[in-house]
């Protein structure tokens, strides 16, 4: 608590800044979790400050945006976690990055394959594919008429820190360690190309990438007495696409990786969903109804492929609703339920989001997940309570 007291204050200074724009909240997040692993707690308590600053100028600006979490319990989820610090100068059809953010790429609902730029936080939620830690990367993107142009270096692979060991949420070995091992040095740039568009006479918004450099997946190896990750190199090239049409939007995501580690298999990845909304089924209310199928297949059985990265979406099915009630605090309900075609491995999702008088949000979970006897997960229920104040 103190140290989100402590960011408070300096923050505050900084508000009155001329021409500075900043939002964020501060909350409290309550989870149970009804499980028969032994000697893990069955409750998590914690409370979160989340801001984000941006200083513009004529031609340029300074983003900041981070959380600090303090949980009552666990002495591994009490830090500080800097998304976004850079200085972006805009030129008169391009810009220029320079710093530390954070990047959401692809098209998928559920789960999105292509989304390997940031590194994921296993300290924050281990089901929220959006809680991510910042990467250090310098960014060129060219601007066109209908599409941009995208030239992206990372410059630094981040090690995963785990929640500690009575957590249900650390499904790592007691002798992990998060000390990370690089197949060349841990500074050497991952390159990114990423063209981007969308259509003038349909509704079509797509993306290609080229990755040259480290992988977002990573192996458990031992060393010495410790089982530590090991990061290595590969060669992407993804694409991914929404269309619009009528009621209708249909997504995909591809992409293609060749491994140049000896133990880890060449790999592909395809998933295909569709949402099609229904218009006041209940007074102003909408439905979505989403339906979702992830692939991926290793290239050589003999190496390492999705079973030993626990990859949770092999070959899945998912199908899920959104509703939304159309109403002044902007409530919703998002569900869903994915279930591996080969082994009937299941997860079950429900979370309802509602404001409250404006400055208030109130978020309610529920999860449900039935692993495969050999995955890394276990059997568990999940509820989860959200209330924040934002500003």
């Amino acid at each position: 608590m103190k140290k989100i007291l402590l960011l408070s204050t300096l923050l505050s200074g900084y508000l009155l800044a001329d021409g500075l724009e900043y939002k964020g909240n501060i909350g409290f997040e309550s989870g149970y979790v009804d499980h028969d692993m032994k000697d893990k707690r069955d409750h998590q308590n914690a409370v979160r400050l989340e801001v984000e600053l941006k200083q513009k100028m004529k031609n340029d600006e300074f983003v900041f945006s981070g959380e600090a979490i303090v949980d009552a319990d666990d002495k591994n989820r009490r830090y500080l976690n800097v998304k976004d610090l850079y200085y972006k100068h805009n030129f008169e059809n391009s810009d220029l990055l320079i710093g530390r953010n954070t990047r959401f790429w692809g098209a998928m609902e559920f789960y999105n394959h292509t989304d390997t730029f940031n590194t994921k936080d296993w300290r924050d939620d281990p089901f929220d594919y959006d809680a991510k830690i910042g990467a250090n990367n310098i960014a060129y993107t060219q601007y066109f008429e209908n599409s941009e142009f995208s030239v992206i270096a990372k410059v630094h692979e981040e090690r995963q820190r785990v929640q500690d060991s009575e957590s249900v949420n650390n499904f790592m070995p007691s002798i992990y360690s998060d000390t990370l091992v690089t197949q060349k040095d841990r500074d050497r740039p991952t390159l990114y190309l990423k063209y981007s568009g969308s259509g003038e006479d349909t509704q079509i918004d797509y993306s290609f990438i080229y990755q040259n450099g480290y992988d977002e997946q990573r192996y458990l190896a031992p060393v010495g007495a410790t089982l530590q990750q090991h990061a290595y190199l590969v060669d992407k090239v993804m694409a991914y696409a929404t269309l619009v049409s009528g009621s209708t939007i249909y997504k995909t995501e591809l992409a293609h990786t060749k491994s140049d580690d000896d133990k880890v298999s060449d790999y592909s990845q395809l998933s295909l969903g569709l949402e099609h909304t229904l218009y006041g089924v209940v007074g102003k209310a909408d439905i979505g109804l989403l339906a979702e199928y992830y692939k991926y297949k290793e290239r050589d059985d003999s190496k390492l492929g999705a079973k030993e990265f626990g990859n949770l979406f092999a070959d899945d099915v998912v199908v899920g609703f959104r509703y939304s009630f159309n109403d002044s605090a902007d409530s919703d309900i998002l569900g869903g339920v994915a279930v591996d075609r080969d082994n009937k491995e299941k997860m079950i999702s429900l979370e309802y989001n509602t404001r409250l008088y404006n400055k208030y949000k109130l978020g309610l979970s529920y999860q449900h997940l039935s692993p495969k006897e050999d995955s890394l997960f276990k059997e568990l229920d999940s509820v989860k309570l959200d209330f924040g104040y934002y500003f």
